[in-house]
């Protein structure tokens, strides 16, 4: 050991051990500096000590921006600077980015200066600050944490304010203190007296618009100081290493909570509850271990509690809580990040953790109205997460209009005033569940189900594959659709998919224009017939059909089925990938409505020998190969789809001579409508029309072909009926 002894001075300076020492900057640690600094205090003989409060403003800008390995560099960098300038004495680094000094300086100020200037310089490109706060204890004072709270505050009352640099503690500023003291003194009368209340905020499914859980959330009536604000109580507590207390008590009353009501409430729906873990909780104890032991007491399922983790809490020690986190979710708890966005490492966050839900920050919407750049920042995070296999939830939702972007841009999950504030347990029951019931309760069992159709990225263009060219039609939009005891409804519509409806006459708007029932029944059909298939295969199904102004090509997929097998939900994709021209309208009317009621649709063209499929069916066969003659095509269709006895007739129909023939015959003796039947996968077959219908157009030879099904029920009784007749 060394020491530094002049004028009633106390050693400063020492050899320390390797656990006294900050492992990233070499400096004490707290613990130490506050019992070295307590022990100089109470030495009478000692000479007097100046306490130093450094805060790095930006630190976190410059940690997003290179890294925590360039962050822990400039923590280093700091580190020497304070060494060399407050040489022989305590120097220490507290946490994150803060410092602490005590010094027999007699200018604390210039030191702060230089070292101020010095800090500056560190980057060019990304403006660094240091802040201080100075106070010299009065004789007497030997509570270190006390001192160092004051020097804190002297520091914080400046953090705004960019002309200063550094600022000494004022007598006025003891308000501020007394009241922390007042929060930590009184916490655990808080927690037994039930000042400390557990409010529930709802989380809302943004596709149903059905509550799916709440949020935990602490509220403190003290009765004294009235409410105090969790922004308040929550860092004095995580300052006085209480916050792992609060936050387990938080848990513990939530499992009561769950345990009561499925006790008193028979046909309560669970619903999960999501619980928040502070960044000084996993420092200070075996969190894993302390909410298995609270959750066991009140014999509460893993999957009703979801550990919220906020975005502050990943610092340099970040493969510890990447462990820790990992820990959680073998265990079978869901993680979240929460406050995603609100100023810290957010992306490198995202990199390096693995969440099952990200949260977005309410600060985020609070300029939606005024600003456009944040629906623009919102949507880039929400496609963000869904690319990482991460869902989504955004705090703060207080306008119909932030509702409706969010669920448009296929955030799952929302939480905010518009549904309803954060609320005392009687009043959460009461919002969900009874006669004064505001909102439907999402069934338990379905959470996976919805956790499979919120995985879907609705603002990817490959969410469904694509047919043909991407620069070829209008943009791609989609639809979530759900079908449940044969009724079909839309879970979720795109921008785009709600135009399409319109060009269809097919939206809300449409509902009085003229066939508007026969075109909803046509296009209900048509999906019903879509999910079959999709649902039958396993495949991605599609089906081709003409509107008044476009050739549309509709895609659809299932994307999962419920625990029950009752429900199925399917993604439905629509493609305009018209060719036609303008002047091709009359053309393109008469053809829609060839197509209700046709299975199938194609047009010969005699002159370059080929077939264009105009419709078909989604049971039908989709032929996209190049064939030379269409006649290849036809001998193929007839080995597939017709039944051995008719193939040959089949193929001599639709010949090329035969359709020629057609096109020709003025005194109609050419057959031009014929029944053959099609075999089915389950073995039996199908009695269909075959209808040539032949045309020029200018100097081009067409013959049009149209396939519908025949019920042969009414061929017979008709058969019949005219029997008798004769």
């Amino acid at each position: 050991m060394s020491a530094d002894r002049g004028n009633g001075g106390l050693i400063l300076l020492e050899q320390y051990g390797e656990r006294d020492l900050c492992q990233v900057t070499g400096l004490l640690n707290m613990m130490q500096f506050m019992r070295r600094a307590s022990a100089h205090l109470q030495d009478v003989l000692a000479d007097p000590l100046t306490f130093m409060y450094f805060d790095i403003e930006n630190f976190k800008s410059f940690n997003q921006r290179y890294g925590f390995q360039q962050g822990n560099r400039l923590l280093r960098y700091v580190a020497d600077l304070l060494r060399e300038t407050f040489e022989g004495n305590l120097v220490a680094r507290f946490n994150d980015d803060h410092f602490a000094v005590a010094t027999q300086s007699e200018n604390p100020g210039d030191c702060i200066q230089f070292i101020h200037e010095r800090i500056r310089v560190y980057d060019l490109g990304l403006p660094m600050e240091v802040k201080a706060g100075i106070y010299h204890p009065p004789q007497g004072l030997t509570d270190v944490a006390l001192i160092m709270d004051r020097a804190k505050i002297a520091c914080n009352s400046i953090k705004n304010t960019y002309d200063l640099t550094w600022a000494e503690f004022d007598p006025a500023m003891e308000e501020e203190i007394n009241f922390r003291s007042h929060i930590i003194r009184s916490f655990q009368e808080a927690m037994i007296e039930g000042y400390i209340e557990v409010y529930y905020q709802p989380e809302i499914r943004a596709m149903t618009r059905e509550i799916c859980g709440f949020e935990a959330l602490a509220r403190w009536r003290d009765p004294v100081h009235g409410m105090i604000s969790p922004g308040v109580f929550v860092p004095v507590l995580e300052d006085a290493h209480l916050s792992p207390q609060l936050d387990l008590y938080i848990i513990e009353q939530v499992c009561q909570a769950i345990r009561r009501l499925r006790t008193e409430i028979p046909d309560w729906e669970l619903l999960r509850v999501s619980v928040n873990l502070s960044r000084a909780d996993f420092r200070l104890m075996d969190m894993v271990q302390a909410v298995e032991d609270v959750r066991l007491r009140y014999d509460v399922a893993r999957q009703l509690l979801n550990i919220e983790v906020t975005e502050s809490a990943q610092g340099e020690d970040e493969k510890f809580l990447q462990g820790e986190i990992a820990r959680f979710r073998a265990a079978g708890y869901e993680v979240w990040m929460d406050d995603f966005g609100s100023g810290y490492s957010s992306l490198n966050n995202v990199k390096d953790y693995v969440f099952d839900v990200l949260k977005i920050d309410m600060n985020f919407l609070r300029s939606f109205e005024t600003n456009p750049k944040s629906a623009i920042v919102i949507r880039s995070i929400v496609n963000m997460a869904k690319e990482l296999g991460v869902h989504t939830l955004a705090e703060g939702v207080e306008t119909q209009e932030q509702y409706e972007f969010l669920r448009e841009i296929g955030c799952e999950k929302l939480q905010g005033y518009l549904f309803s504030p954060p609320m005392p347990l009687d009043k959460a029951i009461a919002y969900c569940h009874g006669e004064t019931a505001q909102v439907k309760v999402e069934p338990f069992r379905l959470a996976s189900y919805y956790t499979e159709i919120g995985a879907i990225n609705v603002l990817s263009s490959e969410a469904i594959e694509r047919r043909g060219s991407p620069e070829i039609g209008d943009a791609l939009s989609l639809a979530i659709l759900e079908e449940e005891g044969g009724e079909i409804r839309y879970l979720y519509q795109s921008r785009m998919f709600k135009m399409f409806l319109r060009s269809i006459e097919l939206d809300e708007d449409s509902v009085h224009t003229p066939h508007y029932e026969r075109r909803k029944r046509q296009n209900e059909r048509m999906i019903a017939r879509m999910m079959e298939e999709a649902d039958r295969t396993g495949r991605e199904v599609y089906t081709d059909f003409i509107t008044r102004n476009s050739f549309n090509s509709v895609r659809l997929r299932l994307v999962t089925r419920d625990v029950d097998d009752t429900r199925a939900v399917f993604l439905m994709a629509t493609v305009n990938i018209s060719r036609f021209s303008p002047e091709a309208g009359s053309m393109q009317e008469a053809l829609n409505q060839i197509v209700a009621l046709y299975d199938r649709v194609d047009l010969f063209d005699l002159g370059s020998r080929k077939l264009i499929q105009l419709y078909r069916d989604v049971y039908e066969p989709n032929y996209t190969q190049e064939y030379g003659h269409f006649e290849e095509m036809v001998a193929r269709y007839a080995e597939e789809k017709i039944i051995p006895a008719e193939q040959t007739l089949f193929k001599k129909f639709y010949s090329e001579k035969h359709l020629r023939a057609v096109l020709e015959d003025k005194a109609a003796r050419e057959e031009v409508a014929v029944l053959f039947y099609k075999c089915l996968p389950d073995g039996g077959r199908m009695l269909r029309l075959h209808h040539l219908v032949p045309f020029r157009l200018g100097q081009r030879d067409y013959v049009i072909s149209c396939v519908q099904a025949i019920n042969e029920n009414v061929i017979s009784a008709v058969t019949a009926a005219l029997a008798e007749d004769t």
